[in-house]
């Protein structure tokens, strides 16, 4: 039979599984918008990253309970989100970073993922 981990143990053991899984999510995410969204309008980029985010976090660990907390795209191309994420007590921020490539001048213009970064803020 194996000790239950102290609480801050098992905060750490928890908290370095879910980057894992934020680091695997940057990629099956960026494979995801190259081949379901090449192509769409930049104005819908953080609505369509933000639900894909939601999306592939359910499918891939229920016990992984994620809320969107902001979706901004300050410049044109880039698009910022924070997502609160839970695991068993466990309270962290998750961030998502994109840059896309536009074919265009406007906010409408055909865009493209150029980079996806996903990381995990431990002090939520």
């Amino acid at each position: 039979m194996t000790d239950k981990l102290a609480g801050k143990d098992d905060s750490q053991r928890l908290l370095a599984y879910v980057e894992s899984v934020a680091k695997e999510s940057r990629k099956a995410l960026t494979l995801e918008f190259n081949e379901k969204h090449k192509g769409i309008p930049f104005n819908t980029t953080a609505h369509v990253l933000r639900d894909s985010l939601l999306a592939w976090f359910s499918r891939r660990d229920k016990n992984l309970k994620m809320k969107a907390e902001s979706t901004t795209s300050a410049r044109l191309g880039e698009v910022r989100s924070v997502f609160a994420g839970e695991t068993k007590n466990v309270h962290f921020k998750l961030r998502a970073d994109a840059t896309f490539s536009l074919a265009g001048a406007s906010s409408d213009s055909p865009s493209y993922l150029k980079e996806l970064n996903v990381s995990i803020d431990r002090n939520a």
